[in-house]
């Protein structure tokens, strides 16, 4: 019986195969091959070697050297960047000479590629590459950054094309830099920070393309005692106010987040008091990052409240709340939420109201030996109420494990499952629970830049 079966099967595909393998004949024009064909490597096309040859010839002695960071890191990559609907071909190397690092950039004419221009510049590397529209004209311009030396910091060029030479339309040394639209006016501004000539402060500055120049405006300074940026992020700060959000270490283990938008046309950092220097108001002792908690389009900043610990119980020690909050551009705040974060495990809970009054944390375990996180309410004669448990469970048996001892399934990712217990104080069900669940994304991880 098993044999008529698979003897059934083998009919079948070759009935299916056969058709398809006369139409794949009549598609390529082959009625008749020889075998060795079949393992024969793909032929590339005329205009691959024309372009691969263009790319050899222009190279020369030179090697290809890629750029080390960002989202571009290919040694050659193709951009419009005249807007014409054709792709120019960029070629980063690095050859001898006083100004090693070169970018040649070929163009299409025909089928034929030639070298429009080079960009030359010192350095040991190029850091990073990216496109952006600036001056407002069709096509988009080239940020090239380059690594000078191990302790020098990095230098950022922008320039256009234009016709078969390339414009620089500014450049300057930097620790870090990124692009937003500040002004509104649908060109793209670029947001640098470099650190001044003692080392001891740190400024921002916005260039703005106005009146066919790509221009600076009046510097605007880092708190005091800002050190290394961790993290810089773009958003509104309120509906239609873009800003850029700037995360730096401060006094080893805190952060602080100095953020600049246009207020009145003008370049400030409105988190800054102009007596002290610094963002007192956005100072913590935890890394966690601004981010956009509430999916509202506004960027949210973190303020962390140490929860009370339990006497006697070192697990419940060194754990918070974080309370998210908007700021006005005239740096006024508004509360939004408050969530508990359990980085270890890589989730969070966005926290109703009524848990946030003497909420406390720590681990549990199941009468199965199963290790949790218990959140309660703490009472003033030490006593607790428990809110909810959340577990965390790998292993072969963890569907079934999330199900047992009065335990629900709050949600599965990948073989890991994230399981729940309700207490007698929780004051909300499985299905509230669930839509309160949610996991860290990198942009909230603490510690990293």
């Amino acid at each position: 019986m098993t044999t008529r079966k698979n003897e059934r099967q083998r009919m079948m595909k070759y009935k299916i195969l056969a058709p398809l393998l006369v139409l794949l004949l009549l598609l390529t024009g082959c009625y008749s091959f020889d075998s060795d064909d079949l393992y024969a490597l793909p032929q590339r096309s005329p205009e691959y070697r024309a372009l691969q040859s263009a790319v050899e010839s222009a190279l020369g002695s030179g090697s290809y050297s890629a750029p080390v960071s960002g989202a571009n890191r290919q040694a050659v990559q193709q951009v419009d960047l005249d807007g014409d609907g054709q792709e120019e071909t960029l070629v980063f190397c690095k050859m001898e000479g006083e100004r090693p690092l070169r970018v040649l950039i070929l163009r299409k004419l025909g089928e034929e590629y030639s070298l429009a221009c080079t960009l030359e510049g010192e350095g040991t590397a190029f850091d990073s590459v990216q496109y952006a529209q600036i001056d407002g004209q069709p096509g988009q311009e080239i940020l090239l950054s380059r690594r000078i030396g191990q302790q020098v910091q990095q230098f950022l060029s922008v320039y256009t094309l234009n016709g078969d030479s390339a414009a620089e339309l500014m450049s300057s040394g930097y620790t870090a830099y990124t692009v937003s639209d500040l002004d509104g006016d649908q060109r793209t501004d670029i947001f640098v920070l470099r650190a001044n000539a003692d080392g001891l402060r740190a400024y921002a500055e916005l260039y703005r393309f106005r009146e066919e120049e790509l221009t600076k405006d009046a510097e605007a300074s880092l708190s005091t005692g800002a050190d290394s940026v961790k993290r810089i992020l773009t958003g509104d700060i309120a509906p239609g106010t873009p800003a850029v959000f700037v995360a730096s270490a401060y006094d080893d283990s805190n952060l602080i987040t100095d953020v600049f938008t246009l207020t009145e046309d003008v370049f400030t950092n409105i988190t800054q008091n102009d007596e002290s220097g610094q963002s007192a108001q956005t100072v913590r002792n935890y890394y966690v990052y601004s981010t956009d908690i509430d999916n509202d389009s506004v960027i949210e900043l973190p303020n962390t409240l140490p929860l009370p610990p339990i006497q006697g119980d070192a697990a419940s020690e060194g754990q918070y709340r974080i309370i998210w909050y908007n700021l006005s551009p005239d740096g006024s705040r508004t509360e939004k939420l408050s969530t508990y974060h359990n980085f270890a495990e890589g989730w969070f809970l966005y926290l109703p109201e009524t848990w946030c009054q003497n909420l406390c944390v720590t681990k549990h375990r199941a009468d199965s030996g199963l290790p949790g996180t218990e959140l309660s309410l703490l009472e003033a004669n030490g006593s607790r109420r428990t809110l909810v448990t959340i577990y965390t469970i790998t292993g072969d048996q963890a569907m079934e494990q999330s199900r047992q001892e009065g335990r629900f399934l709050l949600t599965q990712r990948g073989e890991v499952c994230y399981a729940a217990t309700l207490g007698e104080a929780a004051g909300l069900d499985a299905e509230q629970l669930q839509a309160r669940f949610s996991f860290i994304s990198l942009d909230l991880l603490p510690g990293g830049e």
